[in-house]
């Protein structure tokens, strides 16, 4: 260390200057502010967190989904090729066509299941949404977001938002106190 009085060098762990005996210059003012400006990066962070209520399907389970649908697919090409060699009836057609309607449904269900939203958190000035892979950042004053809501059951509804290019899907079931606050931020209704 260097004393600011005769500018001499001394060990920074003494009390004063060996020198002349001027006292070891103090910077404790600097300590309260960063700790200052910690608690305000904090105080910026507060957010709350909301889980999806029901349980969506991790990486594996969508691998299978997907190779299931795969693998009807093909069961159904090979049932269509047995229906050109055989006499058609109705159970060889409804034999055939079942399991292409069963791997439809596996393939939509695999895609729905990695772009629903599986958590979100709620912060000052916007939400973050969490799918599979990835998140995004979806500010509450943004009106000019692609967004589109469609009725998934009786009473409860299917948020879609564009963004980024990545489609997120939010359901009401899922986030019921998130769905409202979505409602009125970008479908005006409340």
């Amino acid at each position: 260390m260097i004393c600011p009085e005769c500018g001499e060098r001394y060990n920074f762990y003494e009390p004063q200057c060996p020198w002349c005996g001027a006292a070891k210059p103090v910077s404790e003012k600097k300590l309260p502010e960063a700790v200052e400006e910690s608690e305000k990066v904090e105080e910026k962070e507060v957010f709350f967190t909301y889980k999806a209520r029901k349980r969506h399907g991790g990486k594996v389970l969508m691998v299978g989904k997907y190779c299931i649908a795969l693998f009807l697919f093909m069961v159904f090409v090979c049932m269509l090729g047995q229906l050109f060699k055989e006499p058609i009836t109705k159970y060889l057609l409804l034999g055939t066509f079942i399991p292409l309607a069963v791997s439809v449904v596996f393939f939509f269900d695999a895609g729905y299941s990695i772009k629903v939203v599986r958590e979100i958190k709620c912060r000052k000035d916007d939400f973050v949404l969490y799918r599979l892979n990835d998140e995004a950042v979806l500010p509450f004053g943004k009106t000019d977001i692609q967004k589109k809501k469609y009725r998934s059951g009786l009473v409860s509804h299917l948020y879609v938002f564009v963004i980024d290019k990545e489609i997120f899907y939010v359901d009401e079931d899922d986030f019921p106190e998130v769905a409202e606050t979505m409602d009125k931020l970008y479908f005006g209704k409340g």
